[in-house]
């Protein structure tokens, strides 16, 4: 018994004991742990997901075109939708990576709403092309909050602020709402 002892406590003394207590090992687990919380946030972003929340979205808005997305390096306007190159019938929405990565599962499906709401326009009034029109489409699919969501992430991003109400109208008051609900 006394033997069993005296080997429990050298082993407590080994220098492989003493690194895997010290505060070394701590912060190296501690990084570990980060890298792999980062890790897993950014695998919900990958270009076949993103094309079925934009297919989800397409639908909800009765979009029949092809929608493809794509993650880029760069993208000098963080997201943009354009039409598919050849003949394919269709529309390919493409973000910024680093943009990206910023942008929570809802902002994301804010800033695909808001890119289909170009290809609404497109497929519909091509020469109406503007923001707010590109919003109010969006706005049939995502909430009000959702979308100042993403543009505050996008202001964030280019430092140039806007005007939200202009950019989505004036918000709705809940009164207001009441009211024309006991109205009908």
């Amino acid at each position: 018994m006394q033997q069993l002892k005296n080997v429990c406590v050298r082993s407590y003394r080994t220098p492989l004991f003493q690194y895997l207590t010290s505060r070394k090992l701590g912060i190296f687990f501690l990084g570990l742990c980060c890298l792999t919380v980062h890790a897993r946030a950014g695998t919900g972003n990958t270009p076949g997901q993103l094309t079925e929340t934009a297919r989800n979205l397409s639908a909800q808005l009765h979009l029949d075109e092809t929608i493809e997305v794509r993650i880029d390096e760069s993208n000098a306007l963080l997201v943009s939708s354009e039409p598919l190159e050849g003949s394919a019938r269709g529309f390919r929405i493409s973000f910024d990576r680093k943009f990206l990565e910023t942008l929570s599962e809802d902002e994301i499906s804010g800033a695909i709403a808001h890119e289909l709401g170009h290809v609404w326009i497109f497929t519909h009034h091509p020469y109406l092309q503007t923001e707010t029109l590109a919003n109010e489409i969006a706005l049939r699919v995502v909430t009000r909050d959702t979308m100042t969501q993403v543009y505050s992430r996008l202001w964030a991003r280019t430092g140039v602020a806007g005007n939200i109400d202009e950019l989505l109208g004036p918000a709705v008051q809940k009164e207001s709402v009441k009211n024309s609900v006991s109205l009908r």
